[in-house]
């Protein structure tokens, strides 16, 4: 009887226009349809108690100051943020590549259940669970895309607007300031791997910020994602070897390693790359102008991210320009 009552409440509704539709009628509690990626679901108004399914969404609803009582690649997300300390009532629902532990999620009595189309094989599960809202995402770089959607579902969407807001005006002022250099800065960015160079393209994450930022890229980054899915399959980034690594000069380099088991790895894998031939070779490298970065927030995430990638872009491009011109 209670999953039969679940599943009626997150039903699939026929498309048509429903504003909020009045607690005195249906629900003690005022509910909406929410549109999203597997049709319409009455969803609350304000939801009390959510849960993400899905790590790409779980920063949206800490931006947004919602109730998020459990969340998927939780220790992830917090630790990249460094905000292990800010949330501590969250449960983590699983490894960040891992499956959510449905019997966790039973137990947390969520109100919003909140994930993306990666989840679409498990939606009826999850329907019968809470009221379920899929939104639409195919790689970091469409990190936009699911945010005003996922703001309508948590009914936050002013909050949302002024965060959009403060991120635009970021961008304005690190225009403002840099003026007439904004176009004479090359900017690379490369994700170190295991035995991997991945240079990232303006479909990347963090490549959209860049682009926001009016930054210009190296021509072997200067590609959106259908140029790089075409070159190399994927849509972000692409591999290349250490005999080209010329491709990644710039003016500024910024490296992201991902994927080490330790810090050991990772740092013993920056050192092989540095020791490479033409390593030393590069304009970038001889002018010392290569920054190594936080992994966790310059690959993917929303606005808190993406505010982070914005304070290193002030921090190693703006501000170093600043004290030269005062010297």
């Amino acid at each position: 009887m209670i999953i039969s009552a679940c599943g009626s409440f997150s039903r699939q509704l026929p498309t048509r226009d429903i504003a909020v539709v009045p607690s005195s009628q249906t629900s003690p509690v005022p509910v909406h349809v929410v549109k999203h990626a597997m049709g319409q679901t009455v969803v609350p108004v304000h939801p009390q108690r959510v849960v993400v399914i899905d790590p790409w969404l779980v920063e949206i609803p800490l931006a947004l100051g919602v109730n998020l009582v459990g969340a998927l690649g939780l220790a992830s997300t917090l630790q990249g943020l460094r905000l292990e300390d800010k949330h501590p009532g969250i449960q983590d629902i699983g490894a960040f590549l891992t499956p959510s532990n449905m019997e966790k999620v039973i137990t947390l009595k969520p109100d919003l259940i909140l994930g993306t189309i990666r989840n679409r094989d498990t939606y009826n599960l999850w329907s019968h669970i809470a009221p379920t809202v899929l939104l639409k995402v195919q790689s970091n770089g469409d990190w936009k895309q699911p945010f005003m959607p996922a703001a309508k579902a948590l009914g936050k969407t002013e909050t949302a607007k002024r965060l959009i807001d403060d991120y635009n005006a970021r961008l304005a002022e690190f225009k403002q300031k840099m003026d007439s250099r904004l176009k004479k800065i090359l900017v690379s960015v490369v994700r170190l791997i295991p035995e991997t160079i991945n240079p990232l393209t303006k479909g990347a994450f963090s490549g959209v910020i860049i682009e926001d930022t009016g930054l210009i890229r190296p021509p072997s980054q200067n590609l959106d994602v259908k140029a790089t899915q075409k070159k190399a399959g994927k849509p972000v980034g692409y591999n290349i070897s250490p005999e080209v690594l010329t491709q990644i000069d710039g003016d500024i380099l910024f490296l992201v390693r991902y994927g080490f088991k330790n810090p050991a790895q990772s740092k013993t894998a920056v050192n092989k790359l540095m020791a490479e031939p033409l390593w030393s070779k590069l304009n970038v490298v001889r002018q010392g102008k290569v920054y190594v970065v936080d992994d966790f927030y310059w690959l993917t995430g929303s606005y808190l991210s993406a505010n982070r990638v914005i304070d290193d872009l002030f921090t190693y491009i703006l501000h170093p320009l600043k004290e030269t011109n005062s010297k």
